[in-house]
């Protein structure tokens, strides 16, 4: 019978804890804060136009006034009054997209791992986000026309950054799952 070995010694089947990539996390961070930038400053109004876009083309009288801060919409709701529709950071859904930079770089940066798949998976997360912040904001502006500004709330609080949060977690672990099954590829490889 073999003597058993002292506790230390002992790996229990663990792997060995990896060292965190500190610069990954740098880069990372230098990322959010180019997307925080973009975001703030000229993809707001992007949105704006693409919102009157879409509404035009659905026979909704929309208006876009001009030195509103945030950018906003004037919707001509079917029972003949306006909605002043502002995007905000928690409406337009960029603050969600912020929670995401801020939960995949400071989560999935420090993992060894390839930075061009860290920073693709990081930017594939933003153009998500933004394409829910399009449906989300079009999905509102559709149910304030049709049933009332009181409607808006509604959609609001169903639709909050809360409800976001199912595009944040599915696209987060399939970016760190694909970081942690590249790095398996590499270490088997060898």
């Amino acid at each position: 019978m073999p003597s058993p070995q002292p506790l230390s010694h002992r790996s229990w089947g663990f792997p060995r804890r990896e060292k965190p990539q500190f610069s990954h996390v740098i880069v990372g961070a230098g990322a959010t804060a180019l997307s925080y930038y973009l975001l703030s400053q000229f993809l707001r109004p992007i949105l704006v136009e693409a919102m009157t876009q879409l509404l035009s083309l659905g026979r909704i009288a929309v208006e876009k006034p001009s030195g509103f801060d945030p950018p906003s919409l004037i919707l001509k709701l079917l029972n003949g009054s306006n909605l002043s529709l502002a995007l905000t950071w928690p409406r337009s859904g960029f603050f969600s997209i912020i929670v995401f930079c801020l939960l995949f770089v400071f989560l999935a940066f420090p993992l060894n791992g390839s930075l061009r798949l860290k920073i693709a998976w990081l930017e594939f997360g933003v153009v998500v986000g933004l394409m829910w912040s399009f449906i989300r904001l079009s999905t509102a502006a559709l149910v304030a026309y049709h049933f009332g500004a009181g409607a808006l709330g509604l959609v609001d609080f169903v639709t909050s950054p809360v409800v976001d949060f199912f595009w944040v977690i599915p696209v987060w672990s399939l970016g760190l799952s694909a970081v942690v099954s590249a790095k398996r590829k590499i270490t088997a490889q060898k």
